[in-house]
């Protein structure tokens, strides 16, 4: 089946799960500056300067039950202990259970990563601070509490699905650097 056969399919199930839904659902948006600070680690290198700021981003939820957050991040990965953290900040901040909360590393080559458990055992190998910024992931944590508290406050309700199909160009990585 072609992909966007898929889309149509499951636009069509949120139409009438969202028509079926006892109480309205609305949609909070959230945007938080997830860039690292100059001389944090990175994937590769620690950070030189921002060229493109990176984001956290997401929608919550909210309808019968409790609300649903759906999180992207620009950072290389969150593993461990970082997932936990995030989401269970998240939740709290939404008044949901972190089992409602997912956090998506898009997975940007050059960009942090955050693993709590790794940074515990790395202390305990003499070298803390190695890896990742906890000190910078903690505070996107925050920000993106605050800001999912503001989008739950500001959620829209929602009337309409649109969906859209579009070419794609010009768009590259930087995994097979020459050299």
């Amino acid at each position: 089946m072609k992909s966007y056969h898929r889309i149509f399919w499951l636009a069509g199930f949120w139409l009438v799960a969202f028509s079926l839904q006892a109480a309205p659902v609305r949609v909070g948006v959230f945007d938080v500056d997830a860039s690292p600070p100059i001389g944090s680690p990175l994937a590769y290198v620690p950070t030189k300067g921002i060229d493109h700021p990176l984001r956290c981003t997401g929608v919550v939820i909210v309808g019968e039950g409790r609300p649903i957050v759906l999180c992207a991040l620009d950072w290389i990965g969150i593993s461990n202990g970082g997932y936990s953290v995030f989401r269970e900040a998240l939740a709290k901040a939404a008044g949901t259970e972190p089992v409602r909360v997912a956090v998506h590393a898009l997975h940007q080559h050059d960009a942090p990563r955050c693993d709590f458990s790794a940074q515990k055992m790395l202390a305990k190998a003499g070298l803390p601070g190695a890896g990742f910024d906890a000190k910078h992931a903690k505070h996107v944590i925050h920000e993106t509490a605050a800001a999912i508290r503001k989008a739950l406050a500001g959620a829209q309700p929602v009337s309409h699905l649109g969906i859209g199909r579009g070419i794609i160009g010009k768009v590259a990585s930087n995994r097979h650097r020459r050299g």
